[in-house]
C-alpha cells in the first residue's frame, strides 16, 4: 500500500480534494478524513484557546485511530490517503505556541507523542501540498458553514499560512506534488498520474 498525505493550512482545500480522489480512484483507495465534527473539545477550542488547545490537539491525534485502516489488513487498497498528514497537527501547535495558548511544557509533550506515534505508523510515501492565498482560504472557510471558525481573526490565517509555508519546505521536493488552489480550478489527473507513479 502506498501511503499519500494531502497537506495543507486550514481551509486549503484538503477534504474537498479528497473526496474527488475518491470518487476517482474508487476501490483502489481507503483513507483517514479529518473530523473536526468528532473532535468534543473543538467548539471550547475556537472559543477560548488558551483553555482548551492542549486537549483539542491530543483529540485531533487520537482520531487516527479510531477506524486505522492505515495498518492494511486483508482489506488492504493500493492507496492511502490522509486528509492532513499525522505531524502537520504540531504545525498547528507551533501557531498555539506562538499564542501562549499552549505552554512550552503541553508542546514538548505534543511534539513527544506525536512523534512517538509517527515511528509506529508506516511512512508518507508521497506529499500533495495543497498552496494557496489567504484570500481563498477565506472564501473556503466561510463556504463550508462552520460557525465556530465564523469569528476567525484575520491573522490567525496569515501566521497559520506563514508557519505552513516553512513546514512545506521540510518536505522531500522529489516526493512532493504542489497544487495551487487558487483560482477553484486544477488538474485532477496529474495528481491521479502523481499518486499511480
Amino acid at each position: 500500500m502506498k501511503y499519500i498525505a494531502i497537506c495543507g493550512t486550514v481551509g486549503s482545500g484538503k477534504t474537498t480534494l479528497l473526496g474527488r480522489l475518491i470518487a476517482r480512484l474508487g476501490p483502489r483507495v481507503s483513507f483517514h478524513e479529518e473530523r473536526p465534527q468528532d473532535n468534543p473539545y473543538i467548539t471550547d477550542y475556537y472559543a477560548d484557546s488558551k483553555r482548551w488547545s492542549f486537549h483539542s490537539q491530543v483529540t485531533f491525534l487520537s482520531l487516527y485511530f479510531d477506524d486505522p485502516k492505515w495498518r492494511g489488513g486483508e482489506n488492504e487498497t493500493e492507496f492511502f490517503l490522509y486528509d492532513r498528514c499525522f505531524l502537520e497537527n504540531l504545525v498547528i501547535a507551533k501557531y498555539r505556541l506562538q499564542q501562549q495558548d499552549l505552554t512550552q511544557d503541553e508542546y514538548d509533550i505534543l511534539c513527544k507523542l506525536a512523534r512517538g506515534i509517527e515511528s509506529l505508523m508506516p511512512p508518507i510515501d508521497k506529499y500533495i501540498y495543497l498552496d494557496c492565498s489567504v484570500g481563498t482560504i477565506l472564501e473556503h472557510m466561510r463556504g463550508r458553514g462552520r460557525e465556530y471558525e465564523d469569528d476567525l481573526d484575520l491573522m490567525y490565517i496569515v501566521d497559520l499560512k506563514t508557519l505552513y509555508d516553512e513546514w512545506f519546505l521540510t518536505l522531500p521536493p522529489e516526493r512532493t506534488l504542489t497544487v495551487n488552489m487558487d483560482g477553484g480550478s486544477y488538474d485532477l489527473e496529474e495528481i491521479v498520474r502523481f499518486i499511480e507513479a
